[in-house]
């Protein structure tokens, strides 16, 4: 119907065309070039710090709840961790179709979560997505004729790599080998000890000045108690005096007291007498008066005259007295009056002498009054004086003990004074790094408002050169005034010149990494990375900027390869469509198809993201000789037709139409040969995706070219045929006819030949080697070499020197390039160098024009060092892409005790040993030394105010030299402020338990902690690293391969030897590794064959319309496998993962030509034809078209499967793969195929076909 449409409507097709090439070209220079395809691998890096620590307690501490947290990750497929003295890594793989974007968002969000439970001192961990972009896409080397290796750093730095960087696509240029500066800071003993003596003498003297006045003091002290003791002793004499003379006042008084009372009672005593007396007297006078003289004649009147006086007078006087008494009373009375005279005068004197002492006794109670208030005064006084006493004895006491402890303690404080003073305690690169940090300060802190807008305020002010640093004032001392940096220490700019070695060609020289953008196509980049090149070279004199590794390059050179074969395959095509057809016209019509498929192709590539790469390309040159197969096929039949006499426009139609179903179909075949790669999984499917997308785009291009634009162009151009003899070609139809015959006769024959040839390639593919992709010939290699151990620096560098030479006399070598103690930049398995300080990585640039193979370069490089000892190892290959695979064989351990781990793993390794062809036999085990461990008491720690990771960074603190204080920015150029520690004295394994560690008390005292009274320290036997997968600990036992042997066949040997190892119960051995990664690609791509092949059935079943005719062409594969099994061998390659994806391009190819023959049969016997009669008759019509459409293929492919071109080696595999199995099965198929067509077909075929009315075609 399209064909019919085509012919009718050729400016349709022409407009089509036009369209089609006008796309393509815009595709194709918008399309990005690339050495491989975008590869999208779901792998993610967890990296954690954790400084100081064992593997066992990074396993313990960090691992482990790292995987608990990580392992429910969606889509996670397997995680594997390794657990390293500081550090955790855990890699995780998920599986393919993940979306990765969602999958960083979910692990960030876990990593958020677990590391807030993390103790103290874990880093925080570092995510980090693998991708292709992170490796290098060009190494460069930079050496300057005439400069030193300092001028060449700092022109490289200020000059060659900002021009680089600013390029577009350029995500990161990196240096190599650059001189590294940085500012030391170095206390200086000598110069703190100046100033520790004028310290000294100055506390000195103040001290002795302290020590006077505590002396002065002392004596003042002892000299007033001397006085306070004579003041006392005077008190106390004075309070004796004043005691005696109160006493003697008392005594005084109490006399006269007692002389006024005797007085007293003695004139009461005489005035009793006294008045006795006068009333003796008194009453004597009243006897006189009343007894006169001769009171004898007295009358009775007289006498009661007289008694009547004596009763009013004295009756009391004479009462109780008798007559007696008064007759004695006169005598009495005498008496009385001597006696009262004598009362009278005593009762005066006894009056004077009371008046005298009543005189006396005011002034004597005045005086005793006195006397008691003074010594009450003094005793009170004396008691004022006691307690005053008391108190200036105390105090006195009391200082002269201050005095006393002060005196004593006096030297101790002395000794306590000088050693606060000493500058070496002050002055520790602690404190100078952290004043340098704290003075390099410069930050806004905020904004003034002012008016309508807002000035910044900034504080501080950064170093700017070093004599900012010399000059700062690091602190100030009253007797020493301030004090620089530069008087107690030696600030000096060094730089690491005598550390690096970087030479290219024996000139110093400097290596440039550079990464391109994720975005940004790796061959532009590199165009305008040697771009930049070329005009730096011409700005700067004696500049040479020579690229060591450059996959832009290699990517040139492999596609300018793929397209010359692709160049060179369609013209072989279109020779061999000349050859047969022997008419321009229809030639014309089919090499048209060619770039017109091609284009069509290139735009489906556009619009569905595959880019020009070594893959997809290769897919392209693979088709292009397909490509004309189809247009083949139906011109072939339209010329047949016209050659018959139908009219052009009806031979164009019929002729496509008939074959329409069956170029349908072996396209689809082909087309779905790659359908099963969705299937897969890993890398092999994002490689083989791109080829299978080309591939098929390419061929459905063709098969619309060759059902439109051929019939359209045919109807056309042939309107006028002439007959061409073709006798070498007819005596060749000839001789197969007859040769047919004789197949058909002996058809057992044929089959165990067929069948013989199947088992023999089979037999030889036991005997061939794998490998993963081939190792491809590129202008640059590299290798590594390790020095002997105990050679000094200088002597590493001779023998680099040496190498350098030896490489260099090798005739294929141009340029060599080196540098010691850094990692190699690989590009894909590039060989690198180690971390070793003695290891060195050459990159090794070899001439456009040579007569050695990389291989040979290789084998000489190691005949011309080996007598010089260490260890060499060389890359033939910076592109070689097997790295993707692995390395060497792999046996992974697993079990549950390390122990017992450990002793299977060195079984193991003996096993692997004792294999031939392996070397470097290591379990990791070897790599184990001793190690000092502190395991810090946690309880005992805290009591002590002390944190384990306050007691690592103490230990840390004593064992590290050097320490960054800050950056110092001069001249645009940043460099470190470096605080070198000389090494303390006498640290080793039995001493650091006495490390002190000054801590800092509640009370704001400090206090010395010893190392070991916090901690155990015990010398024990450390692993390098602790491996774990899917959170189960394993050990790996790995082997490297020895040139001149195969992976593949040491690694089958290998398993044949653990096949009957015993392995103790709960544990297991499995490989892994290169050769592991080969065999399960393989398997991968087995799969997709069977796939294939069960695919290519069905859609012949729904070609044929049975089940039998598909059945007889799948026994083309076989066939087509023997060629190309059989071409392999001779051409003495290894069964690649590329020679088995040319298996599966066979697998859709090699059935073309069966179902056109099955097909053609088919359609003879539906027309009445006899069975033998069809089958000799399709072998004559069909040979030619079978014939072309496989040597177009075929020769398309030759100069890929030859070899020619830079970088063919890749694909050259696939290449013999094809060329071998479809010459082989397109020579068999004209025998193998009628043979087995007659021996399973022998039903006669119904009529059944009505002949084309010519009227509808016309119509």
């Amino acid at each position: 119907m399209i064909s019919k449409y085509s012919v009718k409507k050729p400016y349709t097709v022409v407009v089509a065309v036009i369209l089609t090439i006008l796309l393509g070209v815009i595709s194709f220079l918008g399309m990005k070039t690339d050495l491989l395809p975008s590869l999208d691998l779901p792998f993610v890096v967890v990296i954690t710090p954790y400084p100081g620590a064992s593997p066992e307690k990074v396993e313990q501490l960090v691992t482990r709840p790292l995987e608990a947290a990580l392992g429910t990750s969606s889509g996670l497929s397997s995680m594997n961790s390794t657990s390293s003295e500081n550090s955790s890594l855990i890699f995780l793989e998920f599986v393919q179709g993940t979306n990765m974007d969602s999958v960083m968002i979910e692990l960030s969000g876990s990593l958020d979560q677990v590391k807030a439970r993390l103790e103290e001192g874990i880093g925080t961990p570092i995510l980090m997505r693998i991708s292709p972009d992170m490796l290098p896409i060009v190494v460069a080397s930079v050496d300057v004729e005439g400069m030193s290796l300092d001028e060449l750093s700092a022109f490289t730095e200020e000059e060659i790599m900002p021009s680089f960087e600013r390029l577009d696509g350029v995500a990161a240029v990196t240096g190599s080998g650059l001189v590294a500066s940085q500012l030391e800071v170095s206390l200086l003993p000598e110069k703190i000890a100046v100033l520790n003596e004028r310290v000294e003498n100055h506390l000195l003297a103040e001290l002795a000045k302290n020590e006077t006045e505590l002396k002065n003091a002392m004596a003042s002290l002892e000299s007033g108690q001397k006085t306070l003791a004579a003041e006392s002793q005077n008190q106390k004499e004075q309070v004796a005096k004043a005691s005696v003379e109160l006493s003697s006042a008392m005594a005084n008084l109490n006399a006269l007291l007692a002389e006024e009372a005797k007085l007293t009672a003695e004139k009461a005593a005489l005035e009793a007498t006294r008045d006795q007396l006068r009333s003796v007297l008194d009453m004597n006078a009243i006897f006189t008066s009343l007894f006169p003289e001769g009171t004898d004649n007295l009358t009775l009147e007289d006498l009661q005259l007289i008694l009547s006086s004596m009763e009013s007078g004295a009756p009391e006087a004479m009462e109780g007295m008798t007559e007696e008494m008064i007759s004695g009373l006169s005598d009495q009375v005498q008496e009385a009056v001597k006696t009262l005279v004598a009362v009278e005068l005593e009762l005066s004197s006894l009056n004077v002498r009371q008046m005298t002492l009543s005189a006396m006794k005011p002034e004597l109670q005045k005086g005793l009054n006195q006397s008691k208030a003074a010594a009450e005064q003094l005793e009170a006084g004396k008691i004022t004086m006691a307690i005053e006493l008391a108190k200036a004895e105390v105090q006195m006491a009391t200082g002269k003990t201050e005095l006393e402890k002060g005196l004593a303690a006096f030297e101790d404080a002395k000794k306590q004074a000088l050693e606060s003073a000493d500058l070496t305690g002050i002055l520790t690169e602690e404190m100078v790094k952290n004043i340098l940090m704290a003075q390099n300060f410069s930050m806004p802190a905020g904004y003034i408002e002012e008016g309508d807008g807002q000035i910044l305020v900034k504080v501080g002010d950064a170093f700017e050169k070093p004599v900012d640093i010399r000059d700062l004032v690091v602190f100030s001392m009253e007797p020493i005034g301030d004090i620089k940096l530069n008087e107690v220490a030696e600030v000096e700019k060094r730089d690491n010149s005598d550390e690096i070695y970087t030479k290219i060609n024996g000139n110093n020289g400097v290596l440039l990494t550079f990464q391109k953008q994720s975005t940004s196509s790796t061959a532009e980049v590199s165009d305008l990375i040697h771009s930049e090149i070329e005009k730096l070279e011409g700005q700067h004199e004696n500049l040479s900027i020579t690229p060591m590794m450059d996959q832009g390059e290699y990517i040139d050179m492999t596609t300018s390869s793929v397209m010359e074969n692709l160049l060179f395959g369609g013209i072989l095509a279109i020779l061999v469509l000349i050859l047969f057809l022997r008419d321009l016209k229809p030639t014309f019509v089919i090499a048209l198809s060619i770039p017109i498929s091609l284009t069509f192709a290139v735009v489906l590539m556009y619009f569905s993201n595959v880019t020009l790469n070594v893959i997809s390309l290769s897919g392209l040159a693979l088709g292009v000789g397909m490509l004309v197969d189809n247009s083949i096929v139906v011109i072939e039949n339209i010329y047949r037709l016209r050659k018959e006499g139908m009219p052009a426009k009806e031979a164009a139609i019929t002729g496509a139409n008939e074959v329409a179903g069956a170029i349908f179909a072996s396209t689809l075949t082909t087309v779905s040969v790659f359908l099963p790669i969705v299937f897969t999984e890993g890398i092999s499917r994002q490689l083989f995706t791109d080829m299978g997308l080309t591939i098929g785009y390419s061929l459905i291009a063709s098969l619309i070219v060759a059902l439109t634009l051929v019939p359209s162009m045919g109807a056309t151009m042939l309107k006028t045929t002439s007959e061409k003899e073709h006798k070498w070609f007819d005596k060749t139809v000839q001789r197969y006819e007859k040769l047919l015959g004789i197949a058909l006769k002996y058809k057992m024959i044929v089959v165990l030949f067929a069948v013989g040839l199947l088992g023999l390639s089979i037999y030889l593919t036991t005997t061939m080697g794998t490998a993963f992709i081939p190792e491809v010939d590129s202008p640059q290699m590299s290798a590594s070499y390790e020095a002997p151990e105990g050679l000094e620096t200088d002597e590493v560098n001779a023998l680099n020197d040496d190498i350098v030479e030896r490489i260099l006399s090798i005739d294929a070598v141009e340029t060599v390039g080196v540098m010691r103690g850094g990692s190699g930049f690989m590009g894909f398995g590039g060989g690198g160098g180690t971390n070793n300080g003695d290891a060195s990585t050459f990159y090794i640039l070899l001439k456009d024009e040579r007569s050695l193979s990389n291989k040979e370069v290789e084998q000489l490089i190691y005949e011309n060092t080996e007598d010089l000892g260490g260890e060499m190892s060389v890359s033939a290959s910076n592109m070689d892409i097997s790295a993707f695979g692995g390395s060497g064989i792999q046996v992974k351990v697993e079990g549950f005790d390390p122990d017992e781990m450990a002793v299977l793993a060195k079984d193991v390794a003996k096993v692997l040993s004792e294999t031939e062809g392996t070397e470097d036999v290591t379990t990791g085990l070897e790599d184990a030394g001793e190690e000092i461990r502190i395991t810090v008491d946690k309880v005992k720690a805290i009591r002590e105010g002390l944190t384990v990771a306050q007691v690592f960074a103490e230990v840390s603190k004593a064992l590290s030299q050097e320490m960054t204080a800050t950056q110092l920015t001069e001249m645009g150029a940043s460099y470190p402020v470096v605080l070198l520690k000389p090494i303390q004295e006498g640290l080793n394994r039995n001493t650091v338990g006495d490390l002190s560690m000054v801590v800092q008390q509640r009370d704001g005292s400090e206090k010395t902690v010893i190392l070991k009274d916090i901690a155990t320290v015990e010398v024990t036997e450390s692993v390098q690293s602790i491996s774990r997968e899917n959170q189960s600990r394993y050990m790996t036992v790995s082997a490297s391969i020895k040139d001149g042997y195969n992976i593949g066949l040491v690694g089958r040997e290998v398993e044949e030897k653990f096949a009957s190892f015993e392995v103790p119960e709960g544990y297991k051995i499995t490989f892994e590794g290169e050769n592991e990664t080969i065999n399960d690609t393989l398997g991968d791509l087995v799969i997709m064959i069977t796939l294939a092949v069960v695919f290519i059935y069905l859609i012949m079943v729904a070609q044929f319309q049975n089940l039998l005719s598909p059945f007889i062409v799948l026994f083309t594969l076989p066939l087509a496998f023997t060629g190309g099994l059989l071409l392999l061998y001779i051409a003495g390659m290894e069964l690649s993962i590329i020679a088995m994806l040319g298996f599966l391009v066979l697998a859709g190819v090699v059935v073309n030509n069966g179902i056109v023959f099955v097909d053609y049969v088919n359609q003879l016997r539906e027309r009445g034809i006899e069975k033998r009669e069809a089958i000799l008759r399709t072998g004559a019509t069909r040979i030619r078209p079978i014939i072309m459409t496989a040597l177009t293929t075929i020769l398309a492919l030759t100069t890929l499967a030859l070899g020619y071109g830079s970088g063919a080696e890749m694909m050259q595999p696939m290449a013999v793969v094809t060329v071998g199995g479809l010459t082989y099965a397109t020579l068999l198929t004209l025998f193998v195929v009628p043979v087995l067509y007659d021996l399973f077909v022998r039903v006669k075929k119904r009529n059944s076909l009505e002949k084309i009315d010519s009227e509808e075609v016309q119509s």
